[in-house]
Formats: structure tokens, sequence, C-alpha cells
């Protein structure tokens, strides 16, 4: 299965997109880290990337997709959940043509929601145990409006009855109950702690 995470800052996506891919064994992608490990690798890919990031540019969408693909082939049909990409609504139709070329497409696209004040309460939180004091509710919200899914990527999945809002405000292991619901999948044993 083929799944996509949106949400905000602060919501949450990371930690359920970590916990989904271990409770269903499927390979857990951020293309942050992807690019990071290309760029640390020295590949040919990593090495293109690199000359975008040196310039404090965004590395172009076709980079990200071919890193993407390389990803893809290595996991083979183990399923995964992407965290961090598409960001736009050109990226989510190259990944999805790049998919289809293949003979895949994306399953489901969680999108977990939040209000802004929950948003912000916790990424004041976040600040406060890591000592950022210039994190301030007023910088928070600027980055919240500017960090949230756009939403004609979110409009993209939901005309193509892939989407599915996830509420992001109960307990950790409530989200992830409701997201494994969603999914409708069945969940590998966890072994002892």
């Amino acid at each position: 299965m083929y799944v996509i995470f949106f949400g905000p800052p602060g919501v949450g996506k990371g930690t359920q997109a970590a916990i989904v891919a271990e409770r269903t064994g499927w390979a857990h992608i951020s293309t942050g880290d992807m690019l990071r490990a290309h760029v640390r690798e020295g590949t040919d890919l990593g090495r293109k990337a690199k000359a975008f990031m040196d310039q404090g540019l965004l590395v172009p969408d076709d980079l990200v997709i071919d890193m993407f693909m390389a990803r893809l082939a290595e996991i083979g049909d183990r399923g995964f959940v992407l965290d961090g990409f598409p960001r736009t609504l050109a990226q989510a139709r190259a990944l999805d043509a790049a998919l289809a070329r293949g003979g895949g497409a994306i399953d489901l696209a969680v999108n977990i929601t939040a209000p802004d004040s929950v948003l912000v309460e916790r990424m004041m939180g976040r600040a406060a145990e890591s000592g950022r004091a210039d994190d301030t509710p007023e910088a928070i919200r600027v980055r919240l409006e500017v960090q949230k899914p756009a939403a004609e990527l979110l409009d993209h999945y939901r005309h193509a009855g892939k989407l599915k809002d996830i509420d992001g405000c109960p307990a950790v292991a409530q989200v992830t109950e409701a997201i494994l619901e969603a999914l409708g999948v069945g969940v590998r044993p966890q072994g002892p702690r």
C-alpha cells in the first residue's frame, strides 16, 4: 500500500508516519532524509541535488522524483509511508506519473488536522523544551500559514477519492488507531517491549 501523510507543523505527521511504518512493516520515506542520504553517499543524484542545496535553492521536482523512484526500487512491493512529499500540485502530478509508469498509484493520502490554537500550543511547548526562546506565538502562526499543505494539493487527492482527514487532537495512540482504521490494514504483532 502506498500512503502519503499531510498536515501542518506540530500536528504529529512525522511521528504518525514512523509509527504506522513500524506497525505495518512498510518503508518510511522522508524526502528530507532521502536527500541528505544521497548527498552524504555522494551518489550522482546527490551531487546534482547538493549543487542546488548549496545555493539555498529547492531541489527540482524531477531530481526528487528520481531519488524517490530509486528508493521505491529498493523497497520493492513492500509498501511505503511518504512523509514530506509532495508539497505542491506539480509534485503530486509528477509523483502520480512516476508511480503509474511502474504500474502503481497512491492508495491513500492521510491529512492530519488540528486547530491552529492547538498547534501553536504544541509548538510553544516544543520550543520551551528545546530552549528556542525566539519561537513566539506570532512566529509560529506565520510558520503554520506558510507550511500548511496547499489546498490545491489536498483537493487533488480529495477529487481522486483518496484523501482521508484524521483528527490530530487526541492522544498519539488514538490518532494512530484512527489512521490504521482508515487504511484498513492488518497490523503486524508488536513484540515485547
